[in-house]
């Protein structure tokens, strides 16, 4: 499974807002993650949509993270930023031109896989993985 860059780019601001603390500039973020500011414009604007970060507009404004997402588990996190988890064409719901789909034993197994690897990040936090 890979995520998008969407939800990597998601995961490192909010690790690093978290670790920071204090109000952050997309300018700094930019220049510490390696990610564009017009990438982050867009990741930071969903971010304070689904209720995450605060945004403070002007010269003095920037990106603080609110402090109950610490409190969020990586799923909930990777669930608001991840548009699909279809990690094969038969798990779109849209016609499928699979030879195997009838009896197809290989959907099963990735479909456990993903449960799995879904479970897996339920148990941690963004306060686990943030360094302090």
């Amino acid at each position: 499974m890979r995520l998008t860059d969407k939800t990597d780019y998601a995961l490192r601001v909010l690790m690093y807002l978290n670790q920071e603390k204090r109000l952050v500039t997309l300018n700094e973020l930019a220049e510490t993650l390696g990610v564009s500011k017009n990438n982050l414009i867009k990741i930071s604007n969903h971010l304070a949509k689904v209720n995450f970060i605060d945004t403070i507009r002007g010269r003095s404004g920037g990106l603080l993270i609110k402090e109950e997402t610490g409190r969020k588990s990586l799923k909930d996190i990777v669930i608001s930023t991840e548009e699909s988890f279809n990690i094969a064409e038969c798990f779109s719901g849209r016609r499928c031109e699979c030879f195997f789909l009838k009896k197809c034993l290989l959907k099963k197994g990735l479909n456990e896989a993903l449960n799995a690897f879904m479970e897996s990040l339920a148990q941690k936090t963004l306060n686990d993985v943030t360094i302090r």
